[in-house]
């Protein structure tokens, strides 16, 4: 069974090795709880098991582990100037070991290691229907706070560019696809990447709290050219509305 006061004190233990007064650290030492809240409000959401609901916890914890390294040797947390923080995330945890100081049964492995790669991936791979659930709770949980970062927090920041959006950008936002970072080009290509989220989310539940915290409308009220982005804001509003 997953103690959730011993997988707490081993997170608070493994971040004492940075320092909190890093900006990133500390940033991605509270992103980290509060996906956790949103992974266990998902799978109350869903009705899930206290087993799954604590494997839940366990991942969202140790999803973004590989930021803390990041940030410290990179100084960013932009995977494409510096590492894949999943893939080092999932290098610390089970070729370094460090998933033992969380949890001694093995049994959860292949659950965690997947979900954890995954969860920044442009989509998930091969997963049984096990790993296919808890892979799609932590990309939820996950893109909920960044949006609660970027329109209530203000952390992560909407910077616009006085360019068009690249036409692939636009080609895969009109198909309701999340948009792959490769075809970022500008930082307004970022920005429609961001509000695109919302084809890429998985629950019932990740929807409702997009709406009823107004997070579209919030990201359209910290734009500057709002008339540029309007049309991505309307069309993530309606898609969020088929989908409550």
């Amino acid at each position: 069974m997953i103690d959730i006061d011993r997988v707490n004190k081993a997170f608070d233990n493994y971040v004492k090795n940075y320092d909190m007064n890093d900006e990133l650290i500390y940033l991605k030492y509270h992103h980290t709880y509060r996906v956790c809240k949103q992974s266990k409000a998902i799978c109350k959401s869903l009705n899930l098991d206290e087993e799954n609901t604590k494997l839940a916890y366990l991942i969202a914890i140790l999803h973004d582990i590989g930021r803390f390294l990041q940030a410290k040797v990179y100084k960013t947390f932009n995977d494409s100037k510096s590492v894949d923080h999943a893939d080092l995330g999932c290098k610390i945890l089970f070729e370094e070991g460090v998933i033992r100081n969380f949890i001694d049964d093995t049994k959860y492995d292949e659950i965690i290691r997947k979900s954890i790669y995954y969860h920044n991936k442009f989509e998930i791979g091969e997963c049984n229907e096990i790993e296919l659930l808890h892979s799609k709770i932590i990309r939820d949980a996950d893109k909920i706070d960044i949006i609660h970062n970027v329109v209530d927090i203000g952390h992560i920041k909407m910077n616009e560019e006085n360019v068009d959006i690249s036409p692939i950008v636009r080609e895969q936002f009109d198909k309701k696809m999340p948009i792959n970072y490769i075809y970022k080009s500008n930082k307004n290509d970022a920005i429609v990447t961001m509000i695109a989220f919302v084809f890429d989310l998985n629950f019932k539940y990740s929807y409702n709290y997009f709406r009823t915290n107004k997070f579209i409308d919030k990201m359209l009220e910290k734009l500057n050219d709002k008339e540029r982005f309007k049309y991505y804001i309307d069309k993530a509003k309606e898609y969020i509305e088929r989908m409550c």
